[in-house]
């Protein structure tokens, strides 16, 4: 079930990549939002709805599995030079639209519920992406320390 040894990443459902998965639908959540906050920010009105930006993250989830399981694999450049199983392309998929889902949750709290300003949105997502990249930095150095 968890990848822990190179035989197994990337064709296990959990992996130490998807902490970078994670990390991802954080940072992807975070970087559409700014088509809403900056305009807003600036007296003007939102370029797109809060609820769009979960298709968002969703398709430029999907083109990054395709680059990295076609693009980076054909150029040679893929980890163990071997594509993500079904498994792994799923779950990567959903830890990624999960991270999304938990950002849209913080942006609701701070900034619908509390009426607070986005900046706490974006101090809670760069928390968020911190911990996770902490927690992916973790899982590599344990790989790498039973190689």
């Amino acid at each position: 079930m968890v990848g822990l040894d190179s035989d197994y990443v990337g064709r296990s459902p959990w992996d130490f990549y998807s902490w970078g998965h994670l990390a991802l639908g954080i940072a992807l959540f975070l970087l559409v939002s700014l088509f809403i906050t900056v305009p807003e920010a600036l007296g003007g009105q939102a370029l797109i709805p809060w609820w769009s930006i979960i298709i968002i993250v969703l398709f430029l989830l999907l083109f990054w599995e395709f680059f990295e399981n076609v693009v980076l694999y054909l150029l040679g450049w893929k980890f163990e030079d071997r594509q993500d199983s079904f498994w792994n392309f799923l779950w990567d998929m959903i830890f990624g639209m999960a991270a999304a889902s938990v950002m849209w949750l913080f942006q609701w709290i701070i900034m619908d519920l509390l009426g607070e300003l986005g900046r706490w949105f974006y101090i809670a997502g760069a928390i968020s992406f911190g911990v996770v990249i902490l927690a992916y930095l973790i899982g590599y150095s344990m790989y790498k320390s039973q190689e």
